[in-house]
């Protein structure tokens, strides 16, 4: 199986890379998933079970620093259930703030070495600092996930729409990530994600275990040809009980 698993493996990265140089797949930007990613995949916290994650966001190229803090609780079905928020500290474009809150249900539980479906709806209600510039923007997702040589390659898709009160259109949204198992608790990812009227986002970096199932922290690169272009990192804990 070692003598298989190694050269598919080394075609999935090189599928994956190129992929993202070619900047044509992406994912859905306000729908929450498991950190690292921004790509949502199809799984949901067990039956009963409750989910904190937390992360913060800077860029370097300018003055602008984000906060997450999601909780989540499944009640004892398959939907998952999401409450929690983020503020954004940014020089160029002013400071904002936000409640997100989110219903996950799987449509078909992700197996080894098959596929997995889910649907995501939600909410994001945005204040920005100018007084009384309050958005409501509803979104939706369809996720698809895959996994390959007994996990050691897992994929997820995503196809949805995001409503931009903003700019009063509604906007498509698009996403393709990868988890790469590169030791029993050290995994490697890699996606691109984007919507409609705006340039891919190009994101990478590695996710470990520090108790199994329990305590995850993760680093991640990012970047996204816009102007001011934006370079970034991120630092994230997940906890899950």
């Amino acid at each position: 199986m070692a003598s298989l698993s190694r050269p598919f493996y080394r075609q999935c990265v090189r599928w994956i890379v190129h992929c993202l140089a070619a900047g044509i797949l992406g994912a859905v930007s306000l729908a929450h998933a498991a950190r690292p990613f921004v790509t949502d995949d199809a799984r949901i916290v067990d039956p009963g079970g409750y989910q904190i994650e937390s992360y913060i966001k800077r860029q370097r190229g300018f003055s602008e620093s984000e906060f997450w803090f999601l909780p989540a609780h499944n009640p004892g079905g398959i939907v998952e259930l999401t409450l929690g928020g983020f503020r954004v500290d940014s020089e160029p474009f002013g400071d904002s703030r936000a409640i997100l809150a989110q219903a996950k249900t799987l449509l078909r539980p992700l197996e080894t070495n098959g596929a997995g479906y889910a649907l995501t709806v939600g909410m994001m209600r945005l204040s920005r600092a100018a007084p009384g510039s309050v958005e409501g923007n509803p979104y939706i997702n369809g996720i698809g996930s895959f996994s390959f040589a007994d996990d050691l390659v897992v994929m997820h898709t995503n196809l949805g729409a995001r409503r931009d009160a903003g700019a009063s259109m509604t906007r498509g949204t698009w996403g393709i990530g990868a988890e790469i198992r590169l030791q029993e608790r050290l995994f490697g990812i890699v996606e691109t994600y984007g919507e409609r009227g705006e340039k891919p986002t190009k994101h990478f970096g590695l996710r470990i275990w520090i108790v199994p199932s329990r305590v995850q922290v993760d680093s991640t690169l990012g970047f996204e040809h816009t102007n001011p272009e934006r370079r970034f990192y991120t630092v994230g804990l997940r906890l899950l009980w």
